[in-house]
């Protein structure tokens, strides 16, 4: 005997995401006396134009700073991003176009 039950389920069409990890940013550094500054960009044009103009403000303001610039993809990997913390003490995070 062949049964003629029909059994449906809907499904929602929303689907289940979980959302993503909440990351709050690091707190300011309270003083950049005698501080090594990073400043990562991704080589666009105009970038190394702002960053020249913006270490000569801060020297002006914190001679005793040191600048480190690293230029990268647009995302900082993982590894670049260890090795780059590992010179600094703060970071500025520049992207030209």
């Amino acid at each position: 005997m062949v049964s003629t039950t029909v059994k449906l389920e809907l499904l929602s069409p929303r689907g289940e995401i979980e959302p993503p990890p909440v990351y709050f940013p690091s707190p300011r550094v309270p003083d950049l006396k005698g501080k090594r500054i990073g400043m990562y960009s991704n080589g666009k044009p105009g970038v190394d134009n702002f960053y020249t103009a913006l270490e000569s403000i801060l020297k002006e303001r914190f001679p005793d700073i040191t600048t480190v610039r690293l230029t990268g993809a647009f995302e900082i990997r993982n590894d670049d991003a260890e090795k780059f913390a590992s010179e600094i003490d703060t970071f500025i995070y520049a992207i030209g176009d």
